[in-house]
């Protein structure tokens, strides 16, 4: 073998390994600046998650502070404008236009006038009222002084 041979053969070799080399060492630095680069994001992430409960617990601590020290769930919670707002709004006013309703606002599908209406009658005028007789005993001592505590007549059942 000739030693020009083997130079440019070794020569050839090195130039693969310090090709292998860089396009490791490429890696390797790509991938520690992917991490530097997570890293700061979960450390942005982490430092507004953290500010963010800071900032509540602070606010329940002011609420507490006004509310004279007491954190109960009343004075800590987060005050609501509208508690009957559940959606289901949307969804009734869409089934029943499809059900042929119609709002009050909206013409009617087929108009027919009102029919006339008689003229009211006046009814007539009350009769004296008839003078009610005293009871006696202390029936008449519960009518006298107005007691409203009588309970004999209602209907405890009904609602």
């Amino acid at each position: 073998m000739n030693p020009e041979e083997d130079l440019a053969r070794l020569r050839h070799k090195l130039a693969g390994l310090e090709r292998e080399n860089g396009d490791r060492m490429y890696l390797v630095d790509n991938r520690a600046a992917k991490a530097v680069e997570e890293t700061q994001a979960a450390g942005e992430k982490l430092k507004q998650e953290t500010s963010a409960a800071l900032t509540a617990r602070l606010e329940q601590k002011r609420r507490a502070e006004a509310a004279g020290g007491w954190e109960t769930e009343s004075t800590l919670g987060d005050k609501v404008e509208d508690d009957g707002d559940f959606g289901f709004e949307e969804d009734e006013t869409e089934n029943e236009r499809r059900a042929g309703y119609r709002t009050a606002d909206e013409p009617p599908i087929s108009f027919r006038p009102p029919p006339a209406v008689p003229a009211p009658q006046v009814p007539p005028p009350h009769p004296a009222p008839v003078p009610e007789e005293r009871p006696a005993g202390r029936h008449r001592r519960a009518a006298a002084r107005g007691d409203d505590d009588d309970f004999a007549n209602t209907d405890w059942l009904a609602t």
